[in-house]
């Protein structure tokens, strides 16, 4: 990918004579994706690509790994007009790669432009969770997929959080679950009596599948520890039965996040169960309920569309 990145800011520079400031600019949008591609923080979107040598084949790069990278951008709280960029770079940068034949298919071909306007975190209302739980429990995969759901909603954890922990990480006397966040910094979160109780019945249920339970806590139909991109499907895929699109494990954790805070919990305390090293990055979902309490306002108050004339 590194060296298609050259190639199309020498094209910008030679044939195109853009000035350097926005040779820059591409050049800096474009190595952010690469590095994102290349960082752990991939795997908390659901994507995953092969790193050779230190660099990414450009032909392994999907629409998936383009709109991860603009999810992450949003998650981030960077301005509507910076993913704007973002998104514009990306696409002429994957347009010039399919017109040069570099790649046979342009994989940003149907990336939109997002509407203008501050993006708070997506979130889910609590009927919306529990509508996402309620399918039914008949198989080895529907109780994992319960105890998955439970334990993001419980938590708050990153995808790979869950992913990498173990069977020994989990105490149910005190319902805790110790989890390896960002930087190999541990940390504990709390699992609710509910998470906790399904977890112990999906544990049961491998056993009668595979006889013993080994160190994963959470595995795949074959038994061996479950991938970032495996829990994000089952996310989206119950999701999508129960009638909503667009939700990922990122949106899990937004809705736990904005959930502690709308029960009045201590935003440093949020800041530390989130696994947050700045509580700048945490301040985002006091805005989030302040939104929420608006819309409660606009909705209920008698006079909150009356206009009165003075």
């Amino acid at each position: 990918m590194t060296a298609e990145i050259e190639k199309f800011i020498k094209y910008l520079s030679n044939e195109k004579n853009a000035a350097t400031n926005t040779q820059v600019s591409y050049r800096r949008t474009l190595q952010q994706f690469f590095l994102f591609l290349c960082s752990d923080e991939r795997k908390d979107y659901g994507v995953r690509i092969g790193v050779k040598n230190g660099d990414i084949p450009i032909a392994r790069v999907t629409r998936d790994h383009i709109t991860a990278f603009i999810e992450y951008s949003h998650d981030n709280k960077l301005k509507a007009g910076t993913i704007e960029s973002r998104i514009a770079t990306l696409k002429s940068f994957f347009k010039f790669l399919n017109n040069r034949d570099f790649i046979l298919s342009n994989p940003a071909s149907k990336i939109g432009f997002p509407k203008r306007g501050t993006r708070l975190p997506k979130f889910l209302h609590l009927n919306q969770i529990e509508l996402i739980l309620d399918f039914k429990l008949e198989k080895f995969i529907d109780y994992r997929d319960r105890a998955i759901l439970e334990a993001f909603y419980s938590t708050g954890c990153r995808v790979s959080e869950l992913c990498d922990a173990d069977v020994t990480d989990l105490d149910f006397t005190n319902n805790r679950l110790k989890v390896m966040g960002k930087g190999s910094e541990e940390r504990i979160v709390f699992l609710t009596d509910g998470a906790a109780s399904f977890i112990q019945t999906y544990l049961e249920a491998r056993k009668g599948k595979f006889g013993i339970v080994t160190a994963p806590l959470f595995v795949n139909n074959r038994g061996t520890r479950i991938t970032s991109r495996g829990v994000y499907r089952i996310v989206v895929d119950r999701a999508r039965a129960a009638g909503f699109s667009g939700v990922s494990p990122h949106v899990f954790r937004h809705s736990f996040a904005t959930s502690m805070m709308d029960g009045g919990a201590d935003i440093r305390a949020v800041q530390e169960m989130l696994g947050h090293k700045n509580l700048s990055t945490t301040q985002i979902y006091t805005h989030v309920s302040k939104e929420r309490l608006k819309k409660v306002f606009d909705d209920h108050h008698p006079h909150a569309h009356v206009v009165t004339k003075v």
